[in-house]
């Protein structure tokens, strides 16, 4: 493997996110570590030029010696805790725990978490970086305390918080494809398409002094009606019916980014991004 004169960035987990993001870093210059669940897995890894690592954090006698995955001058975090899996949720404790030990004797100076925007509540107002966070999911509040237990480390700790994730392998024409009576049709979504998540997150790595909360989600804020149904009908599925009705909802602003480090968002529009696809 070519080192990378940028500087080493390690990524715990390497999946749908992680993976075009250590591409993308390694194709700017950086060195990238990577963690992956599975062996098969491994090979894939090196193949793109990235250092890969085995770890399973259910197993702690199993995880094999970190020390060199934590030898970077920065570190994201990108798995994800799961849905409804209480064991997922476990080892996702397990992995913070583990990250929380072993980062402050490292030379880690920047660490980014991939979060969720699930921890701002469905309290029918627009949320921004400044809300206040209350999570009606386990999932959300498991994010809640790790952005918490993770802050308190004495380096540049930033969270990423992502609205929905939508993209290639993500295409959001399935989720309610065919479905009737769907609650909340009138509702507004809150979603990012993957390049714009791999730019802000390249973004974070590069600016010095970014720090704390950030949103990443697009400005455009169309109906679950308007969005899914567009979505169904352009990948040929059935289209869903949905209940016109607006009860729980939010809007994600993503006021940080776009302000202070003054980002573009390449897809503002979802909806102009649906119909590109035709």
């Amino acid at each position: 493997m070519i080192n990378g004169d940028k500087g080493v960035i390690s990524l715990l987990g390497c999946g749908w996110l992680g993976l075009p993001l250590a591409k993308s870093l390694i194709s700017q210059g950086y060195t990238v570590q990577a963690s992956t669940t599975t062996n098969v897995k491994l090979e894939v890894l090196k193949n793109e030029g990235i250092d890969p690592y085995l770890v399973h954090f259910s197993d702690a006698e199993s995880i094999p010696d970190l020390k060199k995955f934590f030898d970077a001058e920065t570190f994201i975090i990108t798995i994800p805790p799961g849905r409804r899996n209480p064991t997922g949720y476990d080892n996702y404790r397990k992995m913070v725990d583990y990250v929380c030990m072993h980062l402050p004797d490292s030379q880690v100076s920047k660490l980014i978490l991939i979060s969720s925007t699930s921890v701002y509540p469905e309290s029918n107002v627009i949320v921004d970086e400044f809300s206040n966070i209350f999570p009606g999911t386990e999932s959300g509040q498991l994010m809640a305390d790790s952005e918490i237990q993770l802050s308190e480390l004495n380096v540049n700790f930033i969270s990423l918080r992502l609205a929905g994730l939508i993209g290639p392998g993500r295409m959001p024409g399935r989720f309610f494809a065919g479905k009737s009576q769907v609650p909340n049709g009138l509702a507004p979504v809150n979603l990012i398409h993957l390049n714009d998540v791999l730019s802000i997150v390249n973004r974070l790595v590069k600016e010095q002094n970014a720090t704390g909360i950030y949103n990443g989600c697009a400005p455009s804020h169309p109906s679950r009606k308007e969005f899914y149904s567009l979505a169904a009908e352009i990948e040929g599925l059935k289209k869903p019916h949905f209940i016109l009705e607006k009860t729980a909802w939010k809007i994600v602003s993503s006021s940080r980014m776009t302000e202070e480090l003054n980002y573009q968002f390449e897809i503002p529009s979802l909806l102009d991004w649906l119909n590109s696809l035709k």
